[in-house]
């Protein structure tokens, strides 16, 4: 499959193990392809959370690029940014007032580039959105609150901003018309690379835009049901088991 151009990669329960480690097996592989192959890691972390990952695949400079807080930013891998999408201030506070002071059962994080701030410790939403730049807003509970968050709440805020999950025990809220698919879209066309050119793995709810948009959409045989009953095509391994790059490695070199 010697057409792939790009190969765009979640990182929890994808292109790491349980461990949050990225397999020896997976790092050979996609070493071996990184200067044909543009390899672009898309995850809901920041980017000095997917700093260290570049770093072991020998991905750290001008020329290859990370999609961060779920879409939110999108930088070269030295950190300069491409795009940027962030929650308009006065649009957090009235999530925090309307919304979140409503579910303390929750904890809620919010997040600037490099900073994650718990919602508990913030004395005047007000006074901390006029000193930071808030990208995201993620809250943690178990499964089962954060399902009846989303079937009860998410209404109340989905006329503003954008929210999915990367995990069932998690709820992520970006800026409205933010989400890794858009950025997805803006990085393909500055690279010149048509998506059906591409490979992307992954097996989360904010990954499906994405697996479905793409020449080639792979979820993790890890994957809750849910998400692998939405793309076509699922690995035969877990992220525990190098799935990643066996799964690369049957695609790309047949």
């Amino acid at each position: 499959m010697n057409k792939i151009k790009a190969i765009i990669l979640d990182l929890d329960g994808t292109l790491l193990d349980d461990n949050e480690e990225i397999g020896n097996y997976t790092k050979e592989v996609l070493k071996s392809i990184k200067d044909d192959v543009k390899i672009i890691l898309a995850s809901a972390r920041q980017f000095c959370r997917i700093k260290p990952y570049l770093n072991e695949l020998s991905l750290i400079d001008i020329n290859n690029y990370s999609i961060c807080l779920n879409g939110a930013l999108v930088v070269d891998n030295t950190e300069k940014i491409l795009h940027s999408s962030y929650i308009n201030p006065n649009i957090v506070c009235k999530i925090d007032k309307n919304v979140l002071n409503h579910h303390n059962e929750i904890k809620w994080i919010y997040y600037t580039s490099s900073e994650r701030v718990l919602k508990k410790d913030i004395y005047n939403i007000n006074y901390f959105t006029q000193k930071n730049i808030i990208y995201k807003i993620v809250g943690i509970s178990n499964k089962e609150t954060i399902h009846n968050f989303k079937k009860c709440s998410t209404s109340d805020i989905s006329n503003i901003a954008e929210f999915s999950s990367s995990t069932p025990k998690r709820i992520e809220i970006v800026s409205k018309g933010t989400d890794k698919l858009n950025s997805t879209k803006l990085l393909l066309e500055k690279l010149g690379i048509d998506k059906e050119n591409c490979i992307a793995i992954g097996d989360g709810e904010n990954d499906i835009p994405i697996l479905q948009y793409v020449g080639y959409g792979v979820v993790m045989k890890n994957a809750p049901t849910n998400i692998k009953e939405k793309v076509k095509k699922i690995t035969k391994y877990t992220n525990n088991e190098d799935g990643v790059g066996k799964m690369i490695e049957e695609m790309y070199y047949n």
